[in-house]
């Protein structure tokens, strides 16, 4: 009898029953990013929901040109990895320019994108040799229905990888835009990330389903989620972490100009990982003007979701988003 119950221990190791053959189905997330102090809060807080209450996997940072040069963007998102001590995280460089024209970006987070610190750390971790669009392309097949891409910057490297593969968005679980307004009589400019490259967004808005896409205009940020300077630098700002630290830093050029802060990366991606923050989503044929005096100004018509293109996060619970910044700000 003891030989029998050896046997079948000793059969239990040479085929392991399906608990050793589980298959990954957690959810995974690429922030497309254009490095500046606003996108560093937003792979911040990505990370930190990620370590202390099982948000989904960060898996990739792609870059591209917009706060600063793409050559910038690359080094800080090696900068951000270090201080968050993420440094797994792979980086795949993107696009240095937009399709067509490629805007005058100024320098609203300093010359280098990050305040202008002078910051020099060692042991970063080179970027990956793949480059951004072939990554996207190939980690949408790896994780198909699971991915969710977050863009927080210009959308060129998107548009690529729909242009290079038309499936691409179909294989996504979502793609999460950080991008656009909702016009109204006092909104009539064109917004940042939309219009540092309005071909791409053009593409993406004419392949996008509601299902698929969800945009989380500037507007809607300057709306629900205007909190006063004082706040950003004497509470949120005044959390005694590393991170924190770093993030004061990254923004000290950029909180000199304003009255108020209004982040639109990190909320676009707290919607993304923690989505009961939104109060209202609406559906819209949403698209972009590319031709004018008012090229890269977006139009909205909200219709119902059959008739739609993209799911709009049109409000945003303000009282739990601050709370919920404060929670993760304040783990290191």
């Amino acid at each position: 009898m003891l030989k029998y119950y050896i046997f079948v221990l000793l059969m239990g190791f040479a085929y392991p029953t399906s608990c050793s053959s589980v298959i990954d189905t957690s959810p995974k997330i690429i922030i497309d990013n254009d490095a500046g102090g606003d996108d560093a809060m937003a792979i911040f807080l990505a990370l930190l929901y990620e370590k202390h209450f099982h948000g989904p996997k960060l898996i990739g940072l792609s870059t591209g040109n917009g706060n600063t040069n793409e050559n910038n963007v690359c080094t800080n998102n090696q900068r951000i990895l270090k201080v968050a001590k993420r440094q797994d995280v792979p980086i795949y460089r993107g696009a240095k320019s937009s399709l067509v024209t490629t805007p005058d970006a100024g320098e609203y987070y300093g010359k280098d994108g990050l305040g202008d610190i002078g910051e020099v750390l060692s042991d970063l971790i080179p970027a990956k040799e793949q480059d951004a669009t072939s990554a996207l392309i190939e980690l949408s097949n790896t994780y198909e229905g699971r991915l969710t891409v977050i863009t927080i910057g210009a959308l060129t490297n998107v548009a690529l990888a729909i242009k290079l593969d038309p499936n691409f968005l179909n294989r996504l679980s979502h793609l999460y835009i950080g991008a656009g307004h909702i016009h109204s009589k006092d909104i009539s400019n064109a917004e940042f990330n939309a219009h540092m490259d309005v071909e791409a967004y053009h593409i993406i808005a004419q392949s996008a389903t509601p299902d698929k896409v969800t945009l989380f205009p500037f507007s809607q940020t300057k709306r629900f989620l205007n909190f006063s300077k004082t706040w950003r630098e004497e509470v949120l700002g005044a959390i005694n972490t590393d991170i924190m630290k770093a993030q004061n830093l990254y923004e000290r050029i950029s909180l000199k100009t304003e009255d108020r802060w209004q982040a639109l990366d990190p909320a676009t991606v707290a919607l993304a990982v923690k989505p009961d923050l939104v109060d209202e989503y609406k559906f819209s044929k949403n698209d972009i003007i590319l031709c004018g005096d008012k090229r890269g100004v977006t139009t909205n018509i909200f219709v119902e979701k059959e008739k739609a293109n993209v799911r709009i996060a049109y409000s945003v619970k303000t009282e739990e988003y601050r709370q919920f910044l404060l929670d993760i700000f304040a783990l290191d």
